[in-house]
């Protein structure tokens, strides 16, 4: 895996029993901040996808590109200030195949889930015990595929792209691409008006350096990536990377409770009928699975991977993508093969 090297703060300042503490504090408080922006837009990658196929409505995808373009240019803003650690190189081969096929599982899962795992822990704040469902098959199947593939990352796999090492040339690329997903997300007058989603995901982009930042000073970089979390939640974290990870995604459904009880958008619910229930158990072993095999889920290697310029990143997405469009199809089609037929028909004719 990649190595993210900075200056380390010593234990000895802090306490040894003061790390935890600190890690679950800023962990929860990140957590909570993104539930709550993300409760009132229904912040979802697949829910943006299933928008733009059935309704050609772009805004939850535009929502999706403000904040990736939101947490790059803030991430390397401040690295380049010496705020958060610095990446230097890559280091263990990776596996790119791994990387594309755990995205397409991950993907087909959200499908098969009705969303990401931000939205599911999003909606356990909300009384969702059938996301909680979801959430705890996504870390078993998590931690099953750590044991056999190695532990996800806290964050992204890989800190740089291959080739571009230069501060000036990192800064200057992050520049143009985190400027240009901020402009095209931006570029719609329909999702301007709609302030409450400018603003939601400008909170949930600058959440992810919030988070390099914060586990910066607690000696350990690292930002969120909801699939390792998922994961250690099954294989008792120890490290400050993993606590805070853990914190974090316990603190979304802290948030969006926080968001969604003021408004009376409480709500139980829970699984209609056992296809219902199997269909979203599938669908999270895929997720969880998918997450392993990927480094990380629409966050780890979409928002926080996309933060730091990851090499892995873009391969991670394409998988996740091209699965949330397969899987959706698939409903159409009512077969898993039919699905991708109809997929790959599609795509050819455009």
């Amino acid at each position: 895996m990649a190595a993210l090297y900075c200056a380390r703060i010593p234990l000895s300042q802090y306490g040894a029993w003061r790390l935890p503490i600190e890690s679950l504090t800023f962990g929860l408080i990140i957590g909570a901040v993104i539930g709550a922006a993300a409760f009132p837009i229904n912040f979802c990658a697949l829910g943006g996808v299933a928008d733009i196929l059935f309704a050609k409505d772009w805004r939850r995808m535009r929502a999706w590109l403000l904040a990736a373009g939101v947490a790059m240019l803030m991430t390397q803003g401040l690295a380049a200030l010496g705020i958060i650690a610095r990446a230097e190189a890559t280091a263990a081969p990776v596996s790119w195949i791994g990387v594309l096929v755990g995205g397409v599982m991950l993907g087909y899962g959200m499908a098969l889930s009705g969303g990401c795992i931000n939205r599911a822990l999003v909606r356990v704040g909300a009384g969702s015990l059938k996301s909680l469902v979801i959430v705890g098959v996504v870390g078993l199947a998590a931690a099953a595929a750590q044991a056999l593939v190695g532990r996800v990352p806290s964050s992204a796999s890989a800190p740089t792209l291959p080739g571009f090492g230069g501060d000036t040339v990192r800064c200057t690329l992050a520049a143009i691409c985190g400027s240009a997903l901020v402009a095209f997300a931006l570029a719609e007058s329909w999702f301007r008006t709609g302030k409450a989603a400018v603003a939601g995901s400008i909170v949930i982009g600058l959440a992810i350096p919030a988070a390099w930042a914060a586990s910066t000073t607690l000696g350990d970089p690292t930002s969120v990536n909801f699939a390792a979390a998922a994961g250690d939640l099954f294989s008792a974290p120890h490290g400050t990377a993993q606590v805070f990870g853990v914190a974090i995604l316990a603190g979304v459904p802290v948030g969006s409770f926080l968001a969604a009880a003021p408004t009376r958008n409480l709500a139980f619910e829970t699984f209609t009928d056992r296809a219902e229930f199997l269909r979203n158990v599938v669908g999270a072993v895929l997720m969880g699975a998918g997450g392993a095999l990927a480094l990380g889920d629409t966050f780890g290697q979409g928002l926080s991977g996309l933060s730091i310029l990851s090499a892995t990143a873009p391969v991670a997405i394409v998988g996740m993508f091209a699965g949330c469009l397969w899987g959706i199809r698939a409903f159409e089609a009512g077969g898993v093969w039919s699905g991708l037929k109809l997929t790959l028909t599609q795509l050819a004719r455009r």
